[in-house]
């Protein structure tokens, strides 16, 4: 079972607000100068001018981040698993304990695929046939309870700090 997820952000109706609002300054800005002789500092201009977009942009830079941290998580070794007081050999012959990744045979690490449908839509999927069952959890048909180790967690959770610090980045 193949493990999705889609991140949809509003950047394109923001960025369109705001590049109508900082053309109606410019207007405004270029009519002061003309009529009042109103002196205004280039680099303000400028300041405001890297606003357009910057929705977009840091909606992009904020999937490249999580794109690379999804695979972070599942190259930690901080995961537990059932019987972890004994080692266990892994199919690719490692012997591991406890702690431990979720990298096996690189199956699922490889699996990943990212599309990003347009400008505000990205998708992640894991094809591996057991993605879903890692990230969640599952009882195996002998009757084996495996833990879940939900790599995308960790990610979600530190997305909206990654994004306020990107947008602080993109307005300065």
């Amino acid at each position: 079972m193949t493990y999705q997820l889609r991140f949809e952000s509003n950047a394109f109706r923001a960025d369109s607000a705001i590049g109508k609002a900082l053309d109606a300054l410019q207007r405004t800005i270029n009519g002061a100068k003309r009529i009042a002789g109103v002196r205004i500092k280039e680099e303000e201009v400028n300041r405001l001018v890297r606003l357009k977009g910057v929705n977009q942009r840091v909606f992009a830079r904020a999937m490249d981040w999580a794109d690379n941290d999804f695979d972070q998580q599942i190259s930690d070794e901080k995961w537990g698993w059932k019987g972890a007081d004994k080692p266990t050999r892994r199919k690719n012959g490692q012997i591991v304990t406890e702690p431990r990744d979720i990298i096996d045979t690189s199956r699922l690490l490889d699996s990943k695929r990212r599309e990003d449908v347009n400008s505000s839509v990205t998708e992640f999927e894991w094809t591996a046939p057991y993605a879903g069952g890692v990230h969640d959890g599952y009882t195996a048909k002998g009757g084996g309870v495996n833990p879940a180790r939900p790599w995308t967690e960790e990610t979600i959770e530190d997305l909206d700090e990654v994004i306020k610090t990107l947008f602080e980045e993109g307005t300065k």
